[in-house]
């Protein structure tokens, strides 16, 4: 439950953390052009924006909200696109088109998991929701005998008196 739990509060900070570290990695370990460094300029926003995006959804599911923690396949699939970013970080020659081509894989795939596991879990609580409307719903019984009465035979007399002018 730890790591569960430590991945749902890793999951907006990482948004922010590791598109930082691929400048970092770049100006520390590449020995690319300039252009290579403007093609970073623009993966990372759009990096950013896609780490939000997967951790909004993953954010909309109740059973993450409720317990402050992520399922296991969330932490399977966020620690393997996590270690793609970082291994991309260190700008490898000839590693580092693996490691995009794994992270765009792996984005696709935590992206469509999370979606799943969303609508998943909706379609069970409205369900839920749906049955108990079913039984709020039905009639209720009504005494068959017809010397029943609904209120117990109990009955209140409320006299008024009348003054004369």
């Amino acid at each position: 439950m730890i790591i569960r739990k430590a991945f749902y509060w890793w999951l907006f900070p990482s948004a922010v953390v590791l598109p930082a570290w691929l400048l970092v990695g770049w100006a520390a370990f590449s020995q690319g052009s300039g252009w290579s460094f403007l093609g970073l300029l623009v993966l990372c926003p759009i990096l950013f924006v896609a780490m939000l995006v997967v951790g909004g959804i993953v954010m909309a599911r109740r059973s993450v909200r409720e317990q402050r923690a992520v399922s296991w396949w969330d932490v399977a699939l966020f620690a393997v696109w996590h270690l793609s970013i970082i291994g991309f970080g260190f700008f490898l020659p000839g590693a580092t088109g693996w490691f995009a081509v794994l992270g765009i894989l792996l984005f696709a795939a935590i992206f469509w998991v999370s979606l799943w596991e969303l609508l998943t879990e909706t379609r069970a609580r409205v369900q839920l929701t749906f049955e108990a409307y079913q039984r709020a719903a039905q009639p209720r019984e009504v005494p068959d005998a017809p010397g029943e009465s609904v209120d117990g035979g109990e009955y209140i007399v409320i006299e008024e008196q009348r003054e004369r002018d």
